[in-house]
């Protein structure tokens, strides 16, 4: 059965009207005319029988059916992309940008890539290790991989793993220590992020109120981290930041009190966006390896996380 549809120009037209709520701004986004596109939006509006903008002196506002009819035209025109962009790389190396807080990317992700590439060698991934919010719509990444609590705009987020914090030093600086107890970090330099608030959080969980010399250094980041294994002091750290330090004999966790973060690990995407087979392919794997991380984590920890700290991060 032959499809009734209105002109692909008029849709093209309308959608990027409806989307800057100005026909002025869709015009420069096609590179036509004001008059183009007015013309263009009244054709759709012919074909379909409805308004879909409120005319003013001021310019135009969507109306219900307008703005209806333009979110669904936008996901569709999102998918018409995907679908040629993946259709132009069949049999060919696919690129696929991902957007990564610097923390995740240098400690957890980075480490990992290689399995990446092993399972999908015709993937060719763009790491850009960035704390600001990308803007999907314009291209600046495919995907993205944040902590936080998920509350972010425009943005479809998937949960990869919860978070607990804990201290973490370098081996050495606790050796010959025997039966170490929270009260006794006051002994120790703290080492810091950008709020000192996370340490009193911790603390207060593990049952220390007063004691503690708050004065030490901040850093930004997981760059704490990276001061604990150079033996400077304690940090906070979370499973995924610390687990493979962990492992390696960098850091040790002299006490198993884990303090439940407000934030989680996240996988984003444009919201509303078709999902590639890049990053279907790139999203699978990293939710398999935290997963693998946590199993990790579970068998080192052989205690529950107590309290809520409110470490809490932009993403």
């Amino acid at each position: 059965m032959a499809r009734r549809l209105p002109s692909l120009n008029a849709l093209k037209a309308f959608e990027a009207a409806a989307r800057h709520e100005s026909l002025t701004d869709a015009a420069e986004e096609l590179f036509v005319t004001h008059a183009a596109i007015s013309r263009h939006v009244r054709d759709l509006e012919e074909w379909l029988g409805t308004e879909l903008f409120n005319r003013t002196g001021r310019g135009v506002t969507l109306t219900d059916p307008g703005r209806n009819f333009s979110s669904r035209l936008t996901a569709l025109f999102d998918q018409l992309a995907d679908a040629t962009r993946d259709a132009a790389a069949a049999g060919n190396t696919r690129l696929l940008k991902v957007s990564v807080e610097p923390a995740l990317a240098s400690r957890w992700l980075v480490p990992r890539l290689g399995k990446f590439r092993a399972l999908h060698p015709d993937i060719e991934l763009a790491i850009e290790a960035d704390s600001r919010l990308v803007n999907f719509r314009a291209g600046d990444a495919d995907i993205g991989m944040r902590y936080g609590r998920g509350q972010w705009e425009d943005v479809d987020a998937v949960k990869l793993a919860d978070s607990v914090s804990f201290p973490v030093c370098a081996p050495s600086l606790v050796a010959g220590e025997s039966n170490l107890r929270p009260a006794d970090l006051g002994r120790f330099t703290l080492l810091h992020e950008e709020r000192k608030q996370w340490w009193e959080d911790w603390l207060r969980a593990a049952g220390v109120t007063s004691g503690v010399d708050w004065r030490g250094p901040i850093f930004q980041s997981h760059l704490a981290i990276e001061a604990a294994e150079a033996g400077q002091g304690f940090a906070l750290g979370d499973q995924i930041l610390c687990m493979d330090s962990i492992i390696e004999g960098w850091l040790v966790r002299p006490f198993n009190i884990d303090v439940r973060d407000y934030g989680t690990y996240w996988i984003v995407r444009a919201k509303g966006s078709r999902e590639s087979a890049p990053a279907r392919a790139f999203r699978e794997w990293v939710m398999a390896e935290m997963a693998d991380t946590n199993r990790k984590f579970a068998q080192l920890a052989g205690h529950k996380p107590t309290g809520v700290a409110a470490k809490t991060s932009n993403a």
